[in-house]
C-alpha cells in the first residue's frame, strides 16, 4: 500500500500538455491538483488550501500575474508559495512576477528534475518556517522567538534584515552588499514571510520591541 502523500500541488495552466509534464514529474511525490484557469485556480486554491502552486503566467482572460496578486491579497491564500512556471525571459517580467507575490520562477521548456528539486526546497524551507513560528507562538517558549525567526534566515537574508533594521532602501543595500535591487527584494519577500509581517517597517520592529 503506497504511502500518503504529505503535501499537495495546485497546477494551475491553460494548456494540458504542460499541466500533464508538470503533474508526471510530481504525481509520485505529492497530491496533486490542477486548474485551466486563473478564475479556477483561485477558487481551488482557496478552498483546497495547497501547499504550493505552480502558475503560469501567459493565460487567457486573467493572466498569472493577476492571479498571484489576487492570491496574495486574500487572507485564505496569501501564505501559500506561488512559483511561475514561463518561457518569459526578461529581468522585466521577472521583477514584475516577484512583485507580485511570487517567490520563485521555473523557465519553460519544462524539466522535470528542477521542477521536483524547486518544489522539494521550497517546500521543505516552507515547512522550517512554520515550524519555527510555532515555536515562537509558543507561551513561555524556551529562548528568544524573535532570535529563532532569524537563525532560520540564510546568511545573506541575516544581511540584509541587518541592513533594514538600520533604514536601508533596497537599492542603498544593494549597493552595500553588490548584487540587484530585484535580488534584495525578492530576499526580503522571504525575510517578511519568515518574520510574519507585511512590511519592512513592521520587520525591523521587531528587535525593536522590550523583551519581557
Amino acid at each position: 500500500m503506497p504511502a500518503a502523500k504529505s503535501n499537495s500541488v495546485l497546477l494551475i495552466d491553460d494548456e494540458p500538455v504542460n499541466i500533464k509534464i508538470l503533474s508526471d514529474a510530481l504525481k509520485n511525490d505529492y497530491e496533486i491538483i490542477f486548474a485551466t484557469s486563473g478564475e479556477e485556480g483561485i477558487r481551488l486554491a482557496q478552498a483546497h488550501q495547497p501547499d504550493l502552486i505552480l502558475l503560469d503566467v501567459m493565460m487567457p482572460g486573467m493572466d498569472g500575474y493577476e492571479v498571484c496578486v489576487r492570491l496574495q491579497n486574500d487572507a485564505r491564500s496569501a501564505t501559500i508559495p506561488v512559483i511561475f512556471v514561463t518561457a518569459l525571459g526578461s529581468t522585466a517580467q521577472e521583477v514584475r512576477g516577484l512583485e507580485s507575490g511570487a517567490l520563485d520562477y521555473i523557465t519553460k521548456p519544462i524539466n522535470a528534475d528542477i521542477v521536483k528539486a524547486r518544489v522539494r526546497n521550497h517546500l521543505k524551507y516552507k515547512d522550517v518556517i512554520l515550524a519555527t513560528s510555532a515555536t515562537s507562538a509558543t507561551p513561555n517558549a524556551a529562548g528568544d522567538p524573535e532570535a529563532n525567526l532569524v537563525a532560520v534566515m540564510t546568511d545573506r537574508q541575516r544581511e540584509i534584515f541587518e541592513w533594514v533594521k538600520q533604514g536601508k532602501t533596497n537599492w542603498e543595500i544593494s549597493k552595500i552588499i553588490g548584487c540587484s535591487e530585484e535580488n534584495v527584494k525578492y530576499h526580503m519577500k522571504n525575510i517578511l514571510r519568515i518574520l510574519g509581517t507585511q512590511n519592512r517597517t513592521q520587520a525591523a520592529a521587531i528587535q525593536s520591541r522590550p523583551k519581557a
